[in-house]
């Protein structure tokens, strides 16, 4: 069920943008690392095909064609047949691709510059453009994505070399309209931020590492991957003396007429992650008085401030409504000290107010944000589109404006504290259904109500919210609800 999964990545891995990039190779150019991307590539090859296979490389006119022509090379030293159809000039490549460019044909690699050599091919390999991509792909470029697209339909494995061609390696944005869509995606020297995140996860496949011998596990970044061995090492032990005062109190103010539905995901998953004491604030009159799925939730109305007064945490906006009444009842969560997360209509009501904007960005006592990207734009004012096409941007300016730690939800979800960033890695499309927002709100209060950063308790309740879906998945649940996510946590 993952849309994008992961070989040979490492949790926290450093996530490097373009710039980053580009300083390291020239770093390390003396080690020829495109004859070394090669040669990873046709291993890569080798180890899933045999050498009557006919495996075509697509090259363009930079340093991502130079790998496929050196992937080539070393396809032909290896016993296979390739045949790269070259879609640009020799004379204009730069040094290093028409080096490799050479070496091909020195090897005896077959090249033409056509299209129409895709018929029967096992395996085609996108090395259109990388890194460096800046503009819409068109022409014979928009051609070939077509072509690729035609082959992959009929059969053939797509193999992009270090990014998708089309594909924003920053923002995992599509530059243009169109995009290589990969099967696998065989990624260079370290991965790229935009590789898993946002819309490239249509278009990454299985992405893979190949490091080409460099270690850069402690590349100075402010962009990393975020995973569920990450999660369980933030996580503390419950001390043998513990009770339930020692374990937090999370207070759930939330659940108007009509929507009590999210404020029981919120307060079942807020118990499942361990807090000592969950009280639902209902806004709904007249409100729950029991939870038969979850008995041990404590119920009260918002009106009776007791029902809230010993809370270590708060978690505000789930199921809350847009009201008059809903508007207040923020306003006057807003001034409490305690460490507090913001969700749903929570986002929505401070979107419309500068008071309620102003209020947010003052607290000192530790503040989480969980928009989904529509939430995010709205309280940026700018369009969905736009934040889906930067969420590493949106994250942070969400986390600089408003004081906070800013989670912006989808594949890929994205948290900023304002100093760094990370990437989650897990989940899968059986979040995508209606609660499971709601479920997030609920594991990371409890997460702030047991004593942790606003920072810590973000990453780690994405992590294993994902990691939960991730579980689903590989006990073969095809469709999932909210609740469904509820019952894995116990064994996280």
């Amino acid at each position: 069920m993952s849309s994008t999964a992961y070989a040979g990545l490492t949790d926290h891995a450093a996530l490097l943008s373009s710039a980053e990039l580009r300083q390291i190779e020239a770093q390390y150019a003396h080690l020829d690392l495109m004859r070394r991307a090669g040669k990873a590539a046709a291993e890569f090859l080798m180890a899933r095909s045999q050498r009557g296979d006919r495996i075509v490389l697509v090259a363009g006119p930079g340093n991502n064609g130079g790998d496929a022509f050196a992937c080539a090379a070393e396809l032909r030293a290896g016993g296979y047949e390739p045949l790269v159809v070259f879609l640009a000039e020799a004379m204009n490549l730069p040094t290093d691709a028409r080096a490799a460019r050479q070496r091909a044909l020195d090897a005896g690699v077959s090249m033409v510059p056509s299209l129409t050599e895709f018929d029967g091919a096992s395996w085609i390999i996108d090395g259109l453009f990388g890194i460096g991509l800046k503009r819409p792909l068109d022409g014979a470029y928009s051609d070939a994505v077509r072509v690729i697209a035609q082959a992959r339909e009929a059969g053939a494995s797509v193999l992009a070399l270090d990014v998708p061609s089309g594909v924003d390696a920053d923002t995992g944005a599509l530059v243009g309209d169109v995009a290589v869509a990969a099967d696998h995606t065989l990624t260079f020297i370290a991965p790229k931020r935009g590789l898993m995140t946002g819309p490239a996860l249509d278009y990454v496949g299985q992405l893979h590492l190949a490091s080409l011998g460099l270690d850069l596990s402690d590349a100075p970044t402010a962009v990393t991957a975020f995973g569920l061995d990450d999660a369980r090492l933030l996580l503390r032990p419950a001390r043998a003396n513990a009770h339930k005062g020692s374990r937090g109190t999370l207070a759930i103010i939330g659940g108007a007429n009509g929507m009590l539905g999210a404020a029981l995901l919120a307060s079942r998953a807020a118990m499942r992650m361990g807090a000592g004491k969950v009280k639902v604030a209902w806004l709904a009159e007249p409100h729950p008085q029991v939870d038969p799925l979850m008995p041990e939730v404590m119920m009260g109305a918002v009106a009776d401030q007791s029902g809230y007064a010993d809370a270590t945490a708060l978690a505000v906006g789930c199921g809350m409504g847009q009201s008059a009444d809903a508007r207040r009842v923020l306003a006057a969560m807003l001034r409490h000290p305690e460490p507090l997360l913001l969700d749903a209509d929570a986002l929505n009501l401070i979107a419309q107010s500068k008071t309620l904007q102003g209020q947010v960005t003052r607290r000192t006592g530790g503040t989480i944000i969980t928009p989904h990207p529509t939430e995010a734009a709205r309280l940026l004012g700018i369009s969905t589109a736009a934040v889906q096409d930067d969420r590493l941007r949106a994250a942070r300016e969400l986390a600089t404006r408003f004081n906070c730690a800013a989670v912006v939800k989808g594949t890929g979800t994205v948290v900023d504290d304002g100093q760094s960033a990370t990437i989650n890695t897990t989940g899968n499309p059986l979040l995508a259904t209606a609660g499971t927002g709601d479920v997030l709100a609920g594991m990371i209060g409890a997460l702030l109500a047991q004593g942790y950063s606003a920072s810590d308790a973000a990453r780690i309740g994405v992590a294993l919210h994902g990691a939960a879906a991730d579980a689903l998945a590989a006990r073969g649940v095809r469709r999932a609800v909210a609740g469904d996510i509820v019952g894995e946590l116990a064994t996280l």
